[in-house]
């Protein structure tokens, strides 16, 4: 009977722990391809060994407990959408390991991290109410390096804050994983709502992602004379 129980309590912390757990990664299609400015006739290859942040993760906590882990994997789709925002601009962009990059114009590198400014540790943010939501920092540069001689040749910087917004659906979950606190649908609602808030942390990842590549876009643009010596 004893093994019987023990064995029922290692299932039941493996249940709480499954549910307390979002596992995710950035989507291939965050920047928009449809509207292409002429392309310039400059060949670039973007290094598929990207330097920065492979993974997001991040913890929230209630009364000094982790209850919901967070973990997303930000590597092929940052890749992806910055290879996808080079192809409106520029008329050829492959991703390939650097070693390749002499048969082009340029070699980018991609460098790409999320932080919160409030905190040393993402894994360490500890929120207990809406006034208390994380906010993350995103920073993206692009460098175009000459590919001959590995000297920098043009950088491009942006960052975007947000806060962290909970939707209807989120807060409806929230609420619901508090009342049941003490009740056993706790495994149920607590599964609900790290879903839901693990896809409002991915929403706002990709959205500020798409928005720095959209400025070092336009910044891109401006200076296109640069790439062309026109």
């Amino acid at each position: 009977m004893l093994a019987r129980f023990r064995l029922l309590c290692v299932l039941i912390c493996a249940f709480l722990a499954a549910a307390c757990s979002y596992h995710s990664r950035l989507s291939a299609d965050i920047y928009p391809t449809e509207n292409r400015s002429p392309a310039l006739p400059v060949r670039l290859l973007l290094a598929s060994d990207t330097s920065g942040q492979k993974y997001f993760v991040f913890k929230d906590y209630h009364l000094s407990t982790a209850v919901h882990a967070y973990k997303i994997d930000l590597r092929k789709g940052a890749l992806i959408a910055t290879a996808d925002a080079l192809g409106t601009l520029f008329s050829q962009v492959t991703v390939d390991k650097p070693k390749h990059a002499t048969e082009y114009d340029y070699l980018v590198r991609l460098t790409y991290h999320v932080t919160d400014p409030r905190e040393n540790s993402l894994e360490s943010v500890q929120w207990l109410n809406y006034s208390q939501m994380p906010h993350l920092q995103t920073h993206v540069t692009l460098t175009f390096e000459n590919p001959q001689t590995g000297e920098v040749f043009y950088t491009a910087y942006a960052t975007r804050q947000h806060q962290v917004e909970l939707n209807n659906t989120t807060a409806a979950a929230l609420r619901a994983e508090t009342a049941s606190s003490l009740s056993l649908a706790l495994p149920l609602t607590t599964s609900v709502y790290t879903q839901q808030m693990g896809e409002r942390i991915k929403y706002t990842l990709s959205r500020d992602l798409r928005h720095c590549l959209e400025e070092i876009m336009q910044t891109l643009q401006a200076d296109q004379a640069v790439f062309t010596g026109q």
